[in-house]
């Protein structure tokens, strides 16, 4: 038996995947011991005291408004990388920085960020004070602009008004990243779990309503599909609902319907918004939210005030975190009136509902004032046309602030409308006379005529006839005679089969399954193209021969769909191997257990970078790389077009 030592040289591989994936790990400072720094020595910002009696007034006010719900107050702040918080150097070589923000009134603690970005192997994270709770690490994969061109962001909840911020670079990180945080959101309501509790209720807390049916209940049972269409969207300090809809591409875009006053209620840029899925509750019960289930960021597509549509493109593709169960809404745009139907929901923030009308729709044909003031009769602005609303009469169910968005389905199950507002209050309806808008589905589609004020160009993408009704449909994708030209796209599904397709020159074309991806005769990318696939279960399929054409020039990348096949020990009966000791301190072997022929050998991070290959034809490897720090890496080993993978944990 032949051994040899190996030290593996650090190189760069980037696989650019856009998901709110963190990397789901505990801070770098818990990991080390008793931390790199001292919790008294991180600078404290104390934020000041909420002004509960202004606060209640305000959102009294905004009740009578065609404005988002509020269950937050945004302190505006200027918190960097350079002049808050305290830089230590760890024992690694690296360097950490860490802040404490402290809100004394607050529930909860959320950030916007005005520019985020992060260079390669860097780490971020954000913990309770007690340790109690914590999100991250998000990394580089987090970014949504380059260096250049820094956007912003926006991270989740932590139920405390106590957090520490870590954010970590390695030695060899060449860039310094940026971190700029904008808003402190101090909540002041429990936005999840809205209980009957009073210990989770402040004075003046405005109750959900007593008759709402969560999705999960047997008033859901209809719509079990449809429901993981809708999300609850977080604009800083506010609230609204929202849902995916389908088009007739049926390749999964990531195209997304809400109301346009959520838009304009808010100075939230759209980069920062939040979208939650799943977001649901055992029948009855209560269910912490799951901040691995949020995506970050949207660009506006079209919207329109008078039947107060907005239709967004989300930035973080749902359909790229394995965590979020989806589904694309079908709709109609024909003029004729629901017999029936339901809309799904988040009232005030809560988990999902569902509310139901017997009743059929009828067409309001007056115009509907927003800002009415009932003391002069006056109305003050806000008004929408006539003829651009449809009027709903709940028979179960009911729907409130927060729940603007929410799509209305037909009995159909297709989308005809998004709720814009109305009364608040349980059916029965004494006298007909509580009722709510939905602004018309078939108004929005023609819009304002132009493809910034209307629906039809985004949902009937590869133009022609539109169909006046569309089918939903689920997670995954099947394309058949396509071809993509030009420009950047994502395909992100669950299982997808492509065949017939033709990808062109200077056109990139990322292709992830959550579960697989198959390609199929007659998939043609030509020079010049670039084409990543990656599979999220660890199974890529591609097909070869005269079939299929691979010129020289496309770059195909499979990498991220092994380091993600942590389940899968074996992708291939070619070149199997066992590392060991596992979990390790840095020094492990690499052991050939199948049939020894001359090998590639590969090690990544976990964010995708290759930190080293080297060609070996020995049946044992021993490694030491006691200078990566703790975490996750994967070893990739591959012989004659065959390939295994093998998580590496260490610490």
């Amino acid at each position: 038996m032949k051994q040899i030592l190996l030290i593996l040289f650090l190189g760069f591989f980037c696989c650019a995947i856009k998901a709110q994936l963190s990397t789901e790990e505990i801070p770098y400072s818990w990991v080390r011991g008793s931390g790199e720094i001292m919790k008294q020595a991180i600078p404290l910002e104390t934020l000041p005291h909420l002004d509960m009696e202004t606060i209640d007034k305000e959102d009294l006010e905004r009740e009578s408004l065609s404005v988002p719900f509020r269950f937050g107050f945004s302190h505006d702040v200027k918190f960097d990388l350079s002049n808050s918080g305290v830089w230590t150097t760890t024992a690694d070589g690296g360097r950490l920085w860490n802040l404490r923000i402290y809100s004394p009134d607050a529930l909860s603690l959320n950030l916007l960020y005005d520019k985020f970005w992060l260079p390669d192997s860097a780490k971020f994270f954000i913990y309770s004070e007690d340790k109690t709770q914590h999100i991250g690490a998000f990394t580089s994969t987090n970014n949504q602009g380059n260096r250049d061109s820094i956007m912003g962001f926006a991270t989740g909840f932590l139920f405390t008004n106590s957090i520490v911020l870590e954010y970590y670079e390695p030695k060899e990180t060449k860039e310094s990243g940026i971190i700029s945080i904008s808003q402190v959101i101090s909540g002041y309501r429990y936005l999840y779990d809205m209980v009957r509790d009073e210990e989770q209720t402040r004075i003046n807390h405005p109750l959900l309503l007593p008759c709402h049916n969560d999705v999960t209940c047997v008033a859901g049972n209809g719509h079990v599909n449809e429901r993981n269409a809708v999300a609850l969207i977080v604009m800083g300090g506010q609230a609204c609902s929202g849902a995916l809809l389908n088009t007739t591409a049926n390749d999964n875009r990531p195209v997304f319907l809400s109301a346009n006053h959520c838009f304009t209620g808010t100075s939230v840029n759209l980069n920062q918004w939040m979208f939650v899925w799943n977001y649901e509750a055992p029948c009855g019960g209560v269910v912490n939210e799951d901040p691995n289930r949020t995506t970050i960021g949207a660009d506006l597509l079209a919207r329109n005030a008078n039947s107060d549509f907005l239709l967004l493109n989300l930035i973080e593709h749902p359909a790229m975190n394995s965590n979020i169960n989806l589904f694309f809404l079908g709709w109609d745009r024909t003029t004729t009136a629901a017999t029936r139907g339901a809309s799904i929901h988040h009232p005030r923030g809560s988990q999902k509902k569902i509310s139901l009308t017997t009743n059929s729709l009828t067409n309001y044909a007056s115009s509907i004032c927003w800002d009415y003031d009932p003391f002069t009769g006056i109305c003050m602005g806000g008004t929408t046309p006539a003829n651009t609303h449809w009027r709903v009469a709940f028979t179960n169910g009911t729907v409130e602030r927060g729940s603007s968005g929410a799509p209305f389905l037909n009995q159909n199950n297709l989308v005809i409308g998004q709720l814009h507002g109305g009364d608040i209050a349980c059916p029965p309806n004494p006298n007909n006379s509580v009722f709510f808008f939905y602004g018309r589905f078939d108004v929005s589609w023609t819009g304002g005529g132009t493809s910034t004020t209307r629906l039809s160009d985004w949902l009937n993408p590869l133009g022609g006839t539109a169909p006046t009704a569309l089918n939903g449909k689920g997670c995954d994708i099947t394309l058949n005679n396509r071809t993509y030209n030009s420009g950047s796209h994502l395909l992100a599904g669950c299982t997808i089969e492509i065949s017939n397709t033709t990808i062109e020159q200077n056109t990139t074309v990322r292709i992830h399954g959550q579960e697989s991806v198959t390609l199929k005769p007659g998939f043609h990318a030509k020079a010049g193209s670039n084409v990543r696939i990656t599979a999220g279960g660890g199974i890529v399929s591609r097909v070869t021969g005269d079939s299929i054409d691979y010129e020289d020039t496309i770059s195909v990348s499979m990498l991220k769909s092994l380091m993600l096949a942590v389940e899968t020990t074996e992708i291939t009966n070619e070149t199997d191997f066992i590392v060991y000791p596992n979990p390790t301190n840095g020094d492990f072997q690499i052991k050939i257990t199948g049939n020894l022929q001359p090998y590639t050998m590969e090690m990544f991070n976990s964010s995708g970078n290759l930190l080293g290959r080297t060609d070996c034809d020995m049946e044992t490897v021993n490694v030491n790389r006691n200078d990566l720090p703790v975490g996750i890496y994967y070893i990739r080993l591959v012989s004659n077009g065959k390939q295994s993978v093998k998580k590496l944990i260490i610490q």
